[in-house]
């Protein structure tokens, strides 16, 4: 199956506007894959809607201010590895940040995917302030050499983007925007006024009210203030103003609102999911950004029957003449935007002409438009025909994944092995990775299982990459409905596998389970290992709440997700990032209340830990935690914990370790 990754700096702009090319991409055979920073939410997040369509989320570290150096530099690697790991076809990028680091993560990954790079609207334009074409000119211009194709919004932008140099047989396109749709956005029907009048009123609008309605988030570039400012000289009280939206200047605006005494007619909504409706509550919307690359807001009001008011940029000029189907305003002037509402607000007439114009001129930006040219576009992708492999009749219940580099103690490595071969539930295939183990005698071991046992395969690498890696490669082959974990070290208990998948056959809406663990050294049973029953977001912070040997999973989960991250700074704790990212997906584990391993943690040698691999676990709890949204007030102190014990004395760790048996 060939592989697509969409890219975007913000987690709900796929599910806001980029379902379609989704269904597109699986209609020309592609899995789809989502990278983005699930942290940092403008629009509203469709996640469930992601995972049912089949979406693998990969959350990553990027920042929208390309400035934020550190951060982008983490999501440039954390790119790569999923290039390479996945084994990327297509790579299509939006919004700036995401189009730079998407472009130089495809350059310089091994796979050299092909690359689409959809610019929402290019930061230099007529008119653009002097340092945005001193910086982002240039580096859109030498970044369009690593581009396939550049999707274009507006003329403006489509013939810049031809003046630049791509890729062999590389070159711009032209899509008026994503595309409305208009089975959604249309005028308000005789059958629907009465649920149109009860918006209205839950909205507070009075019932002869006149009610101006702008969409968008709450930042200096959308400019809703201008319109505030324009209320305040028209200061009437039967004008209403409903913002849609969330963002950063929220209280500059609330203080705005109040500083105006429009505190009763001016009202900042919030996040709607139900704009159809809002829409149609409306007698006149207003779209007053400075710069819009298209602005599908204005085209969204126009589809609703609702006349228009925008201000003049390159975006609102590909679909708004002034005194046409709208009114055109200069985006600074209040005293514009105060007379173009007041000329509206006192001429119904002429509301009804432009709104009808309106609606002629939106068809030709119809959701049905815009996909006849992406399909067009996505037509000339390099599809790699793999076929799906058919359902194994044979195929095991459950694959058993496991790890191996140089264990020395090769008793030890038996008794893991026999502890899984002896299970009471017995349908199994259990898949041994050697990754790249140096030891003779270990390899010789490895090699002589698959004779001891038809359900034992080995796989192996020359060289080492780590247990997450090693986890991934398994996690590819592997037939079984589910996924056990289980390490080179541990001991299983005999009826582990039957309790587990007993309780996930009962309990579908979990995606894994784990559970409790007796806690073993060479000295025998020395504590328990408990996990909280149903952990939440505060039981992160200590440690991983999912003893990973322990773990059983849905092999279906991997299928909507990325496995586990690869790579040097989640090495010692791959079960941990992935257990919080799974979590911040939406997606629930459980802990079984019963002891169903012998886990070997040796008290005496935890303190031995690198700095450096204490370093990796910092960071690693910092991007968990921040994207859970615990770093504040306690992530920060379990930020700096492993950090912390690098100065405290090794008999008091073990002491501690011992009385709160912490893994």
């Amino acid at each position: 199956m060939s592989r697509a990754l969409i890219l975007t700096t913000t987690s709900g702009f796929l599910s806001q506007f980029e379902l379609n090319n989704v269904r597109l991409l699986q209609e020309n055979g592609y899995q789809v894959h989502y990278a983005t920073n699930f942290g940092v939410p403008i629009y509203e997040v469709k996640d469930e809607t992601l995972r049912n369509m089949g979406v693998v989320l990969h959350h990553i570290s990027i920042e929208k201010n390309p400035f934020k150096i550190k951060k982008n530099i983490w999501a440039l690697r954390e790119l790569i590895r999923i290039i390479d790991r996945e084994q990327i076809d297509v790579v299509h990028c939006h919004n700036p940040n995401g189009g730079v680091l998407g472009r130089l993560a495809a350059a310089c990954s091994k796979r050299k995917p092909y690359v689409i790079y959809t610019a929402h609207g290019f930061h230099f334009f007529e008119g653009a302030p002097i340092k945005n074409w001193l910086f982002y000119y240039p580096v859109e211009k030498l970044l369009a050499r690593l581009s396939d194709t550049i999707i274009t919004i507006n003329q403006e932008d489509y013939a810049r983007a031809n003046q630049f140099k791509y890729k062999k047989n590389g070159g711009a396109e032209l899509i008026p925007g994503v595309g409305v749709n208009l089975e959604q956005y249309y005028p308000t029907r005789d059958q629907e006024m009465d649920d149109r009048n009860k918006l209205r009123k839950e909205l507070g609008i009075p019932e002869h009210g006149f009610h101006i309605v702008s969409a968008g988030e709450l930042n200096q570039n959308k400019n809703h203030i201008v319109v505030i400012e324009a209320l305040a000289k028209i200061a009437r009280d039967d004008i209403y103003y409903s913002i849609c939206g969330e963002g950063p200047i929220r209280k500059e605006l609330e203080a705005k609102i109040k500083e105006c005494g429009l505190s009763e007619h001016v009202f900042l909504r919030g996040y709607r999911n139900d704009m159809p409706q809002v829409w149609k509550t409306a007698d006149l919307s207003v779209f007053p950004s400075i710069r819009e690359g298209m602005g599908m807001v204005g085209l969204e009001a126009m589809a609703s029957g609702i006349p228009l008011i925008a201000a003049d940029n390159r975006g609102t000029r590909e679909y708004v003449t002034d005194q046409k189907n709208g009114l055109v305003c200069k985006a600074s002037s209040a005293e514009a935007f105060a007379e173009a509402i007041l000329y509206m607000y006192k001429n119904e007439d002429q509301r009804r002409m432009f709104a009808e114009t309106a609606m002629e001129t939106v068809k030709k930006f119809s959701l049905q438009q815009a996909e006849i040219r992406m399909k067009q576009v996505y037509q000339r992708l390099p599809y790699i025909g793999q076929t799906e492999p058919e359902h194994d009749a044979t195929a095991p219940m459950i694959s058993v994944i496991m790890g191996v580099y140089n264990q020395q103690d090769l008793t030890v490595f038996e008794k893991a092995v026999h502890s899984v071969l002896d299970q009471s539930y017995s349908d199994f295939e259990f898949l041994i990775y050697n990754d790249g183990s140096s030891i003779p005698a270990v390899n010789d071991y490895i090699h002589g299982l698959e004779k001891k046992d038809r359900r034992i395969r080995v796989l192996e690498s020359k060289s080492n990459h780590g247990l997450g890696y090693a986890l991934n490669r398994c996690i590819e082959v592997a037939r079984g409905t589910y996924l056990a974990r289980m390490d080179v070290d541990d001991i299983s208990c005999p009826n582990r596998f039957e309790e587990e998948i007993t309780f996930l056959e009962e309990h579908p809406e979990y995606m894994w389970c784990g559970s409790n663990c007796k806690l073993m050294d060479e000295q025998g049973i020395w504590g328990e290992g408990i996990r909280p029953e149903q952990p939440e977001s505060e039981d992160y912070l200590k440690y991983s709440p999912y003893i990973h040997p322990t773990v059983m999973y849905r092999a279906s989960l991997f299928k909507k997700v990325a496995g586990y991250a690869e790579g040097k700074k989640t090495a010692r704790c791959e079960d941990y990032e992935l257990f919080m990212r799974l979590f911040r997906l939406g997606y629930k584990g459980y802990n079984i209340q019963k002891d169903l391993l012998n886990y070997r943690v040796d008290r005496n040698k935890y303190h031995d830990r690198s700095l450096k691999s204490r370093i990796h676990e910092g960071q690693v709890r910092y991007e968990g935690f921040r994207a859970l949204g615990i770093l504040w007030p306690k992530g920060w102190l379990y930020i700096f914990r492993p950090l912390a014990s690098v100065c405290l004395p090794a008999n008091i760790v073990i002491k501690k370790k011992e009385q709160m048996a912490e893994l």
